[in-house]
Formats: C-alpha cells, sequence, structure tokens
C-alpha cells in the first residue's frame, strides 16, 4: 500500500503545477528518445562506397549544475547502418556512442527552453560481412556538439527534440586491417522526466 501511495505521489508532482520550465538546477532528468544516425562519410567501412542512415535510439540522465547549465550522460544505439559497396550489400554495421557533456539552457524560466551542448564520447560496435562473419569495432574517443529544445508540458515532463554532430578519429576493426569512421550525424526526439529537488526530504 505504501508503494502506491509514495507512487501515485510521484505521478502527481510531476504532473503538477504550472506548464514552466522553471529552473533544473539540483534536479535529476531521465531521458528516453528515438531517431535516425546517418554518418557524415559514405566510406564508413574502409573501402565501402555508402552507408545508409539508420534507426538509433537511446536515454540517459541530466542533472542541474545551476540556473542555466545542466550536465547530461547520453547513450545513442544504431543497430543496423546497411554498408554498399559497387552498388550491393556488403554487410550492416551498429554503433553504440556513450556521451559525456554540458548543456548552456537559455530561457530555464519559460515553456520552451533552448540548449546547446558539448562534450566527449566514447565509440564502439559491431560489423557483419556478406559471408554472415562478425567483427568488433574497437573503441574511439572523440567529441560532440549538439542543439536542441525542451518543451515543458508540465514542470516535471518536457518533450525534446535534438540534434547533434559526433566527430572522433577513426577506429580498428577486430582482426582486419581495415578501419571505420565514427564521424556522424545524430537527430532525435523523446521525453525528459524531472524529479522534484524535494521529492525524498
Amino acid at each position: 500500500m505504501r508503494r502506491i501511495i509514495f507512487l501515485m505521489a510521484v505521478i502527481s508532482t510531476l504532473t503538477a503545477g504550472t506548464a514552466m520550465g522553471d529552473s533544473i538546477d539540483g534536479r535529476f532528468g531521465i531521458t528516453g528518445k528515438i531517431g535516425f544516425l546517418m554518418p557524415i562519410q559514405d566510406d564508413f567501412i574502409t573501402g565501402a562506397d555508402e552507408t545508409n542512415t539508420g534507426l538509433a535510439a537511446g536515454g540517459g540522465v541530466i542533472y542541474g549544475l545551476g540556473q542555466n547549465l545542466g550536465a547530461e550522460l547520453d547513450i545513442t544505439h544504431a543497430p543496423t547502418l546497411n554498408v554498399q559497396a559497387a552498388g550491393g550489400k556488403v554487410g550492416e554495421a551498429s554503433l553504440t556512442d556513450i556521451s559525456l557533456g554540458l548543456q548552456y539552457r537559455f530561457t530555464p524560466d519559460r515553456r520552451l527552453v533552448p540548449y546547446l551542448g558539448a562534450g566527449v564520447d566514447f565509440i564502439k560496435g559491431k560489423f557483419t560481412n556478406a559471408a554472415d562473419r562478425r567483427y568488433g569495432l574497437e573503441w574511439t574517443t572523440g567529441g560532440h556538439v549538439s542543439a536542441g529544445l525542451d518543451y515543458f508540458a508540465t514542470r516535471g515532463i518536457a518533450l525534446t527534440a535534438e540534434l547533434k554532430g559526433i566527430f572522433a578519429p577513426a577506429g580498428n576493426i577486430k582482426s582486419t586491417p581495415q578501419e571505420y569512421n565514427p564521424n556522424s550525424f545524430v537527430g532525435t526526439i523523446g521525453i525528459r522526466l524531472f524529479l522534484p529537488e524535494k521529492m525524498f526530504d
């Protein structure tokens, strides 16, 4: 019974109040999102002519460090990127990007909150060739820049949209002399749920 009452209190807190962004200072947010990942380089895999845009999804957490500043941990996964050469499919790649970054939020007291972000990224993945042999893509480290919008339906619920560019040096494909180029462009939409500051007081 206590769990039910606690859950109802949390839902009520998230959905109550004015529909303003207010400040996320000292508050945790949980993000879920879906969109696309588009490799910037056609030769994503050494020797390939083209790599198609693929579905991307993920999520993360954000914490308000101040009135205009937030720190974010974000994970984005693209499960299937079709790799082509000479007009035919030669395999499929997947990418996982783990990013740590900061956001500068311009209008924290309004419903619509635009922001700019930047940070460091850790990227790896897998490549499966036409013969169904799988190769790991070794870790490579780079960075990102992003621009986005949060629209606060309530003080605790925000709809979000973001564009992000990921840039990193080429990484090795295990057990081969080939490399992969992780530079990519990511667009997502999603939702953020912000917890109140005094929920556990």
